[in-house]
């Protein structure tokens, strides 16, 4: 098919796309929150409940038979009151082993073993290896370690491994006689002590606009405070979320230090739920602290009332009235507590009933708490499957059309009620496949459908400037995530590499944009409906090419996608090809594999873009 695409809003001042649209979500729950430490070892501190075996989940005995030694999980013996594990040889010859299977490790990488242990009645001899999985082969490096205290003490073991094995064992044995008791043990990159630099490095790299923490559902438990000092004073507790264990290693200072380094604008959902308002005023409290402590300028943070508490799945679910309440006793100890806080309030259309009636969220949200927020927020995830793979391209299209077609309805619905309050949207994703129970830790394939959702929603979220403040894809890490942590190996997905794409044109000013399609007008109209942009950029030229604009950071940037399964598209574009400064052009070869980098064509006014791609070009501006 052909198309012919128009700029037309060169020397015009359209509203300005804020970079906060990309922003993103980091949830501390289970999944994820352990990915952006350095850790090499599963439950490290030893979390409960005991397994048949006597030791905690995730480690093991180095053999069935018992001989002369007994495992056990001690609850209150730990440092932090929290459990202990224990192993008591009695025999002499006897050895008392744990293990852990599957560590990854790196030819000639130092590695540093880290154990808070104590021992009782007398020392003993602690033997820390890495061996090969095959029982039969040498260990491949040993440190030995002599416990003499009977009151917690760390210990440290140093291991160069000189081969590199992602099967590799880790294996901590006590020589007997001796009863050896263990708070926390850790193995991390002597060079990395505690966050994994190549995750953080690689975060870095995406310049990050906004990062919201601890994520959604997760906030119902998660409980601020416990994340703060030192890390191994910092306990683990039960997630009755995720029905899990909570993590506190990566907290709010570690999460502060990372935003005022990288430059990302803090977005915090606080704890309505297990905690209290009381809890959330010392949150803001201590963020200001943070920063003043530094001598640093005190930056807007977003404080979000909640996640989804209109939600039956919801901890702490409530109706529409016991919302309002909710937000006139923690509010104003947020606002009390740090001066530059943005309050976000959820917003749903309705919360649902259990035991009674539906009750009218959002409308009483607007009539009984208009001054009691600053920014009116939901969540969409979208996404329906089909065996046709041009009917789920159509799909992810059309479910990025939905979502801003909710959002339009959102803003309507509060400038109606006399709100001026920006709107945003504090999770999205395309949610085909994931699911608690498959084992694959709430995995989304990464494909043409998901690569297409992904940068159709963006336009249409740039389309809704200025009445949008930020928007979170849901997730940065694993979870539905633009980045991925396996077995120790860092890798970015194609959502990552379409961020990166759109990431230098925001911030942006909008363009509009006209286009025919086989020779018929198909105009970017103005919108005239209350709470839309009135300079309106990328009409939908048809249901399979999109395209948009936008000016910003010294250049013209024109993004065009074709969702066609099967066609290429032949485009005109009606703009100086003299301008032309580059162009990144991603496709699919086919539907279900993911968007990559492909050559791009060279400066012309007529281009081809194959079936399932993306476009971008960077004019001069």
């Amino acid at each position: 098919m052909d198309f012919v695409i128009d700029v037309e809003g060169l020397g015009r001042s359209g509203p300005l796309v804020p970079a906060s649209i990309l922003g993103t979500n980091l949830e501390m729950g289970k999944y994820t929150d352990g990915l952006l430490l350095s850790e090499r070892l599963d439950n490290p501190k030893f979390f409960g409940p005991e397994g048949v075996n006597g030791l905690a989940p995730g480690w093991q005995p180095m053999s069935n038979h018992y001989a002369g030694v007994q495992y056990r999980l001690v609850p209150g013996l730990g440092l932090n009151g929290s459990e202990a594990q224990t192993i008591v040889v009695y025999a002499k010859a006897a050895n008392g082993a744990m293990v852990q299977t599957g560590r990854n490790v790196k030819a000639g990488e130092r590695l540093v073993a880290e154990i808070w242990a104590m021992a009782k009645h007398q020392p003993f001899e602690l033997e820390i290896s890495l061996r090969p999985l095959q029982i039969r082969q040498p260990e491949y490096v040993t440190a030995r370690v002599r416990v003499e205290t009977s009151y917690w003490k760390k210990y440290t073991a140093e291991l160069e491994c000189p081969v590199g094995d992602p099967e590799a064992v880790f294996v901590v044995s006590v020589a007997g006689p001796g009863f050896a008791c263990f708070d926390q043990i850790h193995l991390r990159p002597a060079a990395e002590p505690s966050l994994d630099r190549e995750l953080i490095e690689m975060i870095g790299s995406l310049r990050l606009p906004v990062l919201r923490f601890p994520g959604g559902c997760t906030s119902t438990a998660y409980h601020w405070r416990l994340g703060t000092g030192e890390a191994h004073h910092r306990p683990v507790c039960h997630d009755p979320v995720n029905k899990s264990r909570l993590e506190y290693e990566f907290g709010i200072g570690e999460y502060l230090e990372m935003c005022c380094a990288q430059g990302i604008q803090p977005f915090l959902t606080l704890n309505i739920g297990t905690g209290t308002p009381e809890e959330a005023g010392e949150w803001a409290d201590y963020c200001r602290d943070w920063y003043v402590r530094r001598g640093l300028e005190l930056p807007d943070i977003y404080f979000q009332m909640g996640n989804e508490q209109y939600g039956r799945w919801e901890l702490s679910h409530m109706d529409a009235e016991m919302y309002i309440r909710a937000l006139r006793d923690f509010v104003p100890q947020v606002r009390s507590g740090y001066p530059k806080a943005f309050i976000v309030a959820l917003a749903e259309p309705i919360s649902v009933g259990v035991w009674q009636p539906d009750t009218k969220w959002r409308e009483t949200l607007l009539r009984e708490g208009r001054d009691l927020f600053d920014v009116a927020s939901i969540n969409r995830y979208k996404g329906q499957l089909y065996a046709d793979p041009q009917q789920q391209i159509d799909n992810a299209a059309d479910s990025a059309a939905k979502i801003g077609d909710d959002l339009r309805a959102l803003i309507r619905d509060c400038r109606e009620a006399g709100s001026q309050a920006q709107v945003a949207l504090t999770e999205w994703n395309y949610w085909i496949s994931a699911s608690h129970w498959d084992g694959r830790g709430f995995y989304e394939s990464d494909d043409a459908s998901h690569g297409l959702f992904y940068a159709g929603l963006i336009q249409e979220l740039a389309r809704l400037a200025p009445h949008l403040a930020v928007a979170n894809f849901y997730h940065l890490i694993n979870v539905m995530g633009m980045i991925r942590k396996d077995g120790g190996e860092v890798a970015e997905t194609s959502i990552s590499r379409l961020y990166r794409l759109y990431r230098p044109a925001f911030p942006g000013v909008l363009l509009p944009i006209s286009a025919e399609a086989n020779g018929e007008e198909k105009s970017g109209a103005d919108r005239e409906e209350q709470g839309e942009p009135v300079i309106v950029a990328g009409e939908l030229v048809s249901g399979r090419l999109d395209a948009f604009a936008v000016q910003g950071g010294g250049s013209l940037w024109l993004f065009v996608s074709n969702r066609s399964v099967t066609c290429s598209a032949n485009v005109h574009l009606r703009i100086d090809s003299s301008s032309w400064r580059s162009a990144v052009l991603m496709s699919a070869d086919y539907a279900g594999s993911p968007l990559t980098e492909i050559t791009a064509p060279s400066a012309s006014d007529r281009i081809e873009l194959p079936p399932l791609s993306l476009l971008r070009i960077e004019y001069d501006g």
